[in-house]
């Protein structure tokens, strides 16, 4: 009778442990009685997606930090409803860069990769990690790589790759992206940006002089 009473407390105890880790968007991850594949995926994006923007939003560090721990957990337990979805990988990714976690960053980024090497986010959120840490080289590949699967109309993307352009002093390039940025969101700082260009390009081309 003890036995019994003992199992069914058991029992209990980890019904509620999980129920609780679900709830707080974490679960233990060698837990042997719960089985991943039968969650929702869409509502769990759906929620982790939510908690991610609110990050985004919050002002201050105690809730920034919140919702970015919610928002991690629940990627998490995406990656073990379906590990062959890439989205959760590229926001666990996207999460560890804002967090300076390069290491975790780019092992994520790296496996939404392997699920498909051609995917526009996880090339463009890669080269974002790469961008930030001025390795302009590695971020201009997978840069490329999202404009060309995809991401050619996306602003951002548009306005790093005249950037590095200019960076790389391909000055044709570079305006050639500045043009397309500019009609996407016209602003006096890009027409300032374009215009010493063009003056640049003019003093190159061997017909200016002094």
């Amino acid at each position: 009778m003890i036995y019994k009473n003992l199992l069914v407390l058991t029992a209990i105890f980890f019904t509620i442990n999980t129920s609780f880790a679900l709830q707080s968007g974490k679960i233990e991850y060698n837990s042997v009685l719960f089985d991943y594949k039968k969650l929702n995926f869409n509502q769990i994006q759906k929620e982790a997606d939510n908690y991610f923007v609110r990050y985004k939003k919050s002002t201050t560090p105690e809730s920034k930090e919140q919702f970015l721990n919610y928002a991690s957990g629940k990627y998490y337990i995406l990656t073990k409803v379906d590990n062959t979805r890439i989205e959760p990988y590229v926001q666990l990714g996207r999460i560890y860069d804002e967090t300076n976690k390069p290491r975790l960053a780019k092992e994520n980024f790296c496996k939404a990769i392997n699920i498909n090497f051609k995917d526009p986010a996880a090339n463009f959120y890669y080269g974002e990690f790469f961008y930030k840490r001025n390795e302009y080289k590695k971020a201009l590949y997978h840069y490329n790589v999202a404009y060309n699967n995809g991401f050619r109309n996306k602003y951002t993307l548009n306005l790093r790759l005249a950037t590095i352009y200019e960076k790389f002093a391909d000055l044709s390039n570079a305006k050639k992206f500045y043009d397309v940025s500019y009609s996407m969101k016209p602003s006096t700082e890009l027409q300032k940006k374009i215009r010493s260009l063009d003056e640049k390009e003019y003093r190159q081309s061997g017909y200016y002089r002094e």
